[in-house]
């Protein structure tokens, strides 16, 4: 009688035909007495059938293996031989036993309700008979080593008779662990590496545990590879791959070690992936450019192929410096790494290198380079210097100095200019300007010679100017006004006289002397008002006629002391002298609106003087216009036509006025304004005109002629005069008027005439309508011929003075320049120095005193 365990679960069980049959609500005894019972029913029915002998023959016999841990599935058998027959019970026995280890049992009972049976507990909870499955299993699960050895399965049927089937279960162990070391023998993991080309690699897979021994392989990029096969005890096996020389091609290959002893797992592999370091196989500069305009964008490409693990591209120059110009640009594809250098070349860059350096950067010396030549085109850069050798503060008059002008330019500069003060200098030995490949030179050098010099040099690419090198020269005072001052003063008036010098230093010490017959310059009333640098005011008050005459002003610097004083030259003060020449025109510079009046100024008076303008309505004798000169040298009026209207018959005044009062008025008369409308466009032949304009043009010659006959008839009669010792009044002839002038102005939609008289006068002194010089309509400025010009009588300047003029008469000094020429008509403005020459001698207030 078998024992009953109560754990037992009969019924369908979970998997296949597997069940179970809950026994909650049955009671402990119950279960035993049918357990009980089905046991002794399958004993009784086993004995009964006398099948159970291991002599039996066997129809089949069947190798299984399993993986250990998986599943285990045993076949048998179970189609009966006719349709008519059917299974009845399946009993599994192990190895020699005479007790089956399970059974499935179909009788009296449904196929889908067949009774599993196992009496062991351990194969009870991991097997489970499939019968969906031809032929059907046995399934044994989570199979362990004491799985392995034979199975017999028993089937038996209803007809026909019992079949025997057996089983040879082999357990297999896979390998429990694989690892891949390198030479050195660290573990790899999936990178093996880096090494350079041309070394020896190897790579050693171990393999460790496995039933049956596992088969160990290499297979490089997928295909399969011999090694170095060893066994290392009872459970390790080594595989060991050699390459003797690494190659550019060996990189990013896949080395992969398989391990297996059975096809039903997956084997156990590992992959690991070589890294090669390599060197670049070629850098190229895609562009190079022959010839590089300076201060113009450039592209420059590099190529670098070739480098693992990525190069970098460096631009150097010629030094193996860094170039620092532009920025760069880096890009990369596959194969390849691409630098673009931006740029804009100096003319600094012209004759550099320009080199592009592919390198490895995990490899020393792992580099390739590629270069051109820069050869930058600009204008010229010019640089200006002061000879080496000089002192720029230490240099004076007599001195010789030079310049160097430093020159770069590509292409190579062809000519070279000097400037001194903006104007070109040319070579002139006998003034001592010597100009040599790159150097200018000045001998002997003066005061004027100081100011701003500059080179400019000049090629095919344009001309370039330097900066300006100031050379200062160093000299001793000299007088800014190149003439003897005229100063008018009153007696008892005091006037500040002021002494300006030019210099170099301008720390000035200034000397005032006053010299008449005999007397120092303390007899004379006069005081210091101070210096200031290069200028030094006096303020001298002349008390008697004694006081007129030389005041002089010396000046001294560091150089040295001036070698001629400044002269000033104290008069008695007068009002000046009466306007000539005036001229009426339309203004140059601004529309038609404006007239313009201007005249020749007369003597000052020895102080300053002003001018102005009166305009008068001839008819009711009613001032239109007072209006000053825009000049203060020269009397110039602007008038505004509009200012006159409505008056259309006018004249004008113009006088000069000072201190001392008012000149002698000049009168511009029988002025007119005549309007006349503007004429409109109409069908009026144009043959009447054009002969009225010949008419015009034939008449206008006559009378040219008959003006310039008349002046060279006038000139021929008229002899010298000469300046007697009581200045006798010479005949002067004026020069001839001429009648009827016209100048047209515009205002608003009217169109004016000025016309004007010109009056014959057979004495010029008795003339008190000075010529009015019609304007040229071309715009031109009016150019006044000396006989126009009004002259001017020395000896009715100072009417009230000449009591000197005797005494000056009977002097032996030769002072007077005039004593013994013939007086001739001359102009003011023409010529003022010899005017003043005139007004000093005849100003002196002693016979004594030689000026």
């Amino acid at each position: 009688m078998c024992e009953l365990d109560l754990n037992l679960q009969v019924g369908p069980r979970r998997r296949g035909f597997r069940s179970g049959m809950a026994f909650g609500t049955l009671t402990v005894f119950a279960v035993r007495l049918v357990l009980s019972a089905y046991i002794l029913a399958v004993a009784v029915y086993v004995n009964a059938t006398g099948n159970w002998d291991k002599d039996d023959d066997l129809v089949s016999s069947t190798e299984v293996n399993a993986v250990l841990g998986q599943t285990a599935s045993l076949p048998c058998d179970i189609e009966p031989s006719t349709r008519e027959d059917r299974v009845y019970m399946v009993l599994w026995f192990r190895e020699d036993a005479v007790r089956p280890i399970y059974s499935f049992d179909v009788r009296g009972r449904a196929f889908n309700k067949a009774l599993n049976w196992s009496e062991n507990n351990d194969v009870k909870s991991r097997a489970y008979f499939v019968t969906v499955t031809k032929p059907a299993t046995l399934s044994l699960e989570t199979v362990r080593l004491d799985d392995e050895g034979i199975y017999r399965c028993r089937v038996d049927f209803k007809n026909s008779p019992t079949r025997n089937f057996q089983v040879n279960l082999t357990v297999i162990v896979p390998p429990r662990e694989l690892l891949i070391f390198d030479s050195s023998g660290a573990e790899v993991e999936n990178v093996v590496g880096p090494y350079r080309v041309g070394v020896e690699f190897s790579l050693s897979c171990q393999v460790k545990g496995g039933k049956p021994t596992p088969v160990v392989t290499w297979l490089v990029n997928g295909t399969e590879t011999m090694g170095l096969l060893q066994k290392l005890g009872a459970t390790i096996v080594v595989n060991e791959l050699t390459v003797s020389q690494l190659k550019r091609e060996h990189l990013n290959t896949t080395y992969k070690c398989r391990a297996t002893n059975t096809n039903l797992m997956t084997p156990l592999e590992k992959n690991v992936l070589l890294d090669v370091y390599l060197k670049p196989i070629s850098v190229e500069i895609l562009t190079k450019p022959l010839i590089l305009e300076a201060e113009k964008d450039y592209s420059i490409s590099c190529k670098c192929i070739g480098s693992h693990p990525r190069a970098k591209i460096s631009w150097l120059d010629k030094n193996g410096t860094s170039f620092k110009s532009g920025k760069v640009v880096n890009g990369e594809d596959s194969k390849s790494v691409l630098s673009t250098l931006i740029f804009s070349p100096i003319p600094e860059d012209h004759g550099d290198i320009l080199k592009c350096r592919g390198e490895n950067p995990e490899l020393a010396g792992a580099y390739l380079d590629d270069q051109f030549p820069l050869n930058v085109v600009f204008p010229p850069k010019v640089q200006l210097h002061l000879g080496s050798t000089l002192n720029a503060e230490n240099i004076k008059e007599g001195d010789d100095v030079y310049f160097e002008c430093k020159v770069r330019a590509n292409p190579e500069h062809h000519k070279i200019t000097w400037k001194h003060n903006g104007v070109v200098l040319a070579q002139n030995y006998s003034a001592g300007i010597i100009m040599s490949t790159q150097s200018l030179v000045l001998q002997s050098i003066g005061r004027d010679n100081a100011g701003n010099y500059t080179c400019l040099a000049s090629n095919d690419r344009g001309e370039t100017s330097s900066s300006a090198v100031s050379l200062r020269v160093q000299y001793a005072p000299v007088c800014k006004a190149k003439e003897v001052t005229i100063i008018g003063a009153s007696l008892e008036e005091s006037v500040k006289v002021r002494c300006e010098v030019d210099a170099d230093p301008a720390d000035v010490d200034f000397l005032w002397e006053f010299n008449n017959s005999g007397e120092n310059f303390e007899g004379a009333s006069a005081k210091f008002d101070g210096n200031n640098g290069t200028m030094s005011e006096l303020i001298y008050t002349p008390i008697s006629d004694r006081d007129y005459g030389p005041l002089t002003c010396w000046g001294r610097n560091p150089i040295g002391k001036q070698e001629a004083p400044c002269i000033y030259q104290i008069i008695p003060a007068v009002k000046p002298s009466q306007l000539s020449n005036c001229t009426i025109k339309a203004a140059l510079n601004l529309s038609s609106e404006i007239l313009e009046v201007e005249c020749v100024p007369g003597y000052d008076g020895g102080i300053r003087q002003e001018f102005k303008l009166e305009a008068f309505e001839v008819s009711s004798g009613k001032m239109r216009l007072n209006a000053s000169s825009i000049s203060m040298e020269i009397p110039i009026f602007r008038i505004a036509v509009a200012d006159l209207l409505p008056a259309t018959h006018f004249y004008l005044r113009v006088f000069a006025i000072n201190a001392k009062g008012k000149s002698d008025p000049t009168m511009l008369e029988d002025i007119l304004l005549r309007d006349s409308e503007k004429n409109q466009d109409s069908g009026v032949s144009m043959v009447p005109l054009i002969l009225l304009l010949v008419g015009c043009l034939m008449a206008l010659g006559v009378t040219v002629l008959s003006v310039m006959l008349m002046m060279y008839r006038r000139r021929g009669t008229t002899s010298p005069v000469h300046i007697e010792p009581y200045m006798k009044q010479p005949i002067i002839t004026p020069p001839d008027s001429r009648n009827n002038s016209m100048l047209d102005v515009t205002h608003g939609d009217h169109t004016y005439f000025v016309e004007y008289t010109l009056k014959q006068v057979a004495d010029y002194a008795l003339n008190n309508q000075p010529d009015i010089i019609q304007s040229p309509q071309d715009h031109e400025k009016i150019k006044r011929e000396p006989q126009l010009f009004l002259p001017v009588r020395p000896d009715t300047l100072f009417a009230p003075y000449d009591i000197h003029k005797q005494g000056l008469q009977s002097n032996r000094c030769s002072l007077n320049p005039f004593s013994a020429k013939s007086w001739e008509p001359i102009s003011f403005k023409a010529d003022r120095n010899l005017m003043k020459e005139i007004i000093i001698a005849n100003s002196i207030p002693g016979p004594e005193s030689c000026v």
